[in-house]
This record gives structure tokens, sequence and C-alpha cells, in this order.
């Protein structure tokens, strides 16, 4: 005797529709962290500091992988830099200090390098690094309402260089250019709309 037993057509497609739904927000796992983390980074507040310091970490993370010459490095960088906040905030040295210091380390070692890492790639990463660490420096040392200005530049300018990363698909993983293009369009969308009065900061 045959006990198989079959879904009702309704019932099948609504299990379809679950599997497509959970198939889709796996592959959309790094704009799911990003939010994730852009809702850790705002839950006690906006702060146009940690906003400037992310987006230096972000930069910092860009050139560290060009340094290294290897994509596999993206997360690892990531995971580095974090750490090297940490431990900043642990040993009561200056955090954002040590972005800078990893960042201008990383760019020495790609150039002394020579071998493995392409140098057009690493002087454009490199002009990067400086041309946001400079923003975010100034917000950092601004008053209240510029500097929210001033960060908010800075993580939507690095929304646009996380797109053009991740059409280009080149020096970092795609996975990482979705995740910080969410994180940093929402901080410097949030800022923007903080420092219009649209939202409390």
């Amino acid at each position: 005797m045959n006990h198989t037993t079959t879904l009702p057509h309704a019932d099948r497609r609504r299990s379809g529709q679950g599997a497509g739904i959970g198939g889709h927000a796996l592959a959309r796992w790094p704009s799911i962290v990003g939010l994730l983390t852009l809702l850790a980074s705002t839950a006690g507040g906006l702060d146009s500091h940690l906003a400037a310091m992310i987006i230096i970490l972000a930069a910092m993370c860009y050139l560290a992988t060009a340094a290294l010459g290897s994509r596999r490095s993206t997360w690892v960088m990531v995971a580095v830099g974090t750490l090297a906040v940490a431990g900043a905030e642990v040993t009561g040295l200056d955090p954002t200090t040590t972005l800078l210091v990893m960042g201008a380390g990383f760019a020495v070692f790609g150039f002394l390098r020579g071998t493995g890492v392409g140098r057009r790639e690493l002087g454009l990463q490199t002009l990067g690094f400086i041309g946001f660490s400079a923003i975010a420096l100034t917000a950092m040392m601004s008053g209240p309402a510029l500097a929210a200005y001033l960060a908010a530049i800075a993580a939507i300018g690095h929304a646009v260089w996380d797109v053009i990363h991740y059409i280009r698909d080149k020096v970092v993983s795609r996975s990482l250019t979705e995740f910080c293009f969410v994180l940093d369009f929402g901080l410097g969308a949030a800022l923007l709309l903080a420092a219009w009065n649209v939202i409390p900061r």
C-alpha cells in the first residue's frame, strides 16, 4: 500500500515561496549584516565621531586588501581592523590614530612588496584612504553641525566608492562592498536627516 502523501497545490506553492525568500535572504547576507551593524552603531544615538571612524576603518580595509594582493583577505582585514580598534580602546590608545598608522603601514608594505601587488590599484586605494581619512578627521575636529555634514559626506562618498568597486569587482570581495554600502549609505543618510532635524540625534 502506498503511504506517500502529497501536499496540496497551495501548500506546495507556499513552501516554495518560503524557500525562495530564505534563499534570497541568504544570498543577501552582506546587506543583512550591514543593516544589523548600522542598527548597532546608531542604537545609542547618532555619533559623527563614530561614523567618521567607521569610514576610516572601511578605507583602511580596502587599502590593506590591496596591499596584500589577495581578495580572500578582505574579511580578515575587517576583523583585524575591528580588533585593533577594540584593543586600542582597552589599552588607552586612540583608535583613530591606530587605524591611520595601520593604513600607512599597509601602504608602505604594499609598495615595498613589489610582486603580487597591483601598484595602480594600491595607489588608488592609498589616495582613497588619504581622502576619506582627511574628511573624517576634519569632521572629528569640527563643531557638532559641521561634523555631521562632513561625516555624512565621508560616509556617502565611501558608499559611492563601494558601488564602483562592486561594479569593477576588483580589489575587495563583492560581499564586502555590499556590506559597506548598506552601512555607509545608512550612516550618511541618518546623519544628514539628523542635521536637518528630521530625526533626533
